[in-house]
């Protein structure tokens, strides 16, 4: 599978999943939603790695890339003035989507999946709370926090549904995206619900850690294609051009 195949099933997925949240208000105010294009590639790894998917596997993906825009739009809100009717309109969007994957999922028979997803979510959601409070000092404790942030619901997808070889890479590899995105941003970050002021230096002490994690798993991922491999260490380090 080349670069073109693979793109070309990841914004297929995404319009499947802007299909289901899709609303007209909030379309007209806003525009479309931006889908993130990393977590989709890691939510349908397995896919694009040759395992079997069914139209039941991805009814939950969809949803869970409902519940990611629920959580990417909440994001966006600053929270130090949400009296816009723009930010406003972001947090009763963003609680539109937050339904969406109940509806998706109550359309398949699987109880367990959406027990788990309910409680990932409160999870990722008092973590996003504790991150801005600033509770995770320990760089390996921030780490951990992050991982729950950005690959939780997938991680869950994943193990559910016979994938969990594939959720330490996607959780390292999305992980070190987010990392790579504040050094980005330089040394003062944005206020927002996932991080408070985080200091240039531990974003690239977190940046070490995970890259040394990520070179030991694809090392490891026998079960990966050659090329996805690539592929993965190329999402996961956007500023290294280092081989892999």
């Amino acid at each position: 599978m080349d670069r073109l195949t693979i793109n070309r099933y990841i914004q297929n997925y995404i319009k499947q999943v802007e299909q289901s949240i899709q609303e007209p208000i909030v379309y007209r105010e806003l525009g479309t939603m931006p889908l993130d294009e990393a977590k989709a590639f890691f939510l349908l790894l397995p896919f694009l790695n040759g395992e079997e998917w069914s139209p039941v596997l991805n009814i939950s993906a969809i949803a869970v890339g409902a519940v990611h825009a629920a959580f990417d739009i909440h994001d966006r809100v600053d929270l130090l003035d949400a009296s816009t009717k723009e930010q406003q309109l972001m947090v009763l969007s963003g609680d539109h989507f937050s339904g969406i994957h109940y509806r998706l999922l109550s359309s398949i028979p699987d109880f367990e999946f959406i027990t788990a997803m309910s409680k990932m979510i409160g999870r990722i959601n008092e973590t996003k709370t504790d991150l801005f409070m600033g509770s995770f000092d320990e760089t390996y404790a921030h780490i951990e926090a992050v991982n729950c942030i950005e690959s939780g619901c997938i991680g869950e997808f994943q193990q559910r549904y016979g994938f969990s070889k594939y959720r330490t890479i996607s959780e390292t590899a999305l992980s070190l995206i987010w990392y790579f995105n504040q050094l980005i941003k330089d040394t003062t970050i944005h206020r927002s619900m996932t991080t408070n002021r985080l200091k240039k230096e531990k974003i690239e002490t977190a940046i070490s850690i995970l890259s040394g994690r990520m070179r030991k798993e694809l090392l490891n991922a026998d079960f990966l294609t050659p090329f996805l491999k690539q592929e993965i260490h190329r999402l996961a380090n956007p500023l290294s051009g280092k081989p892999l």
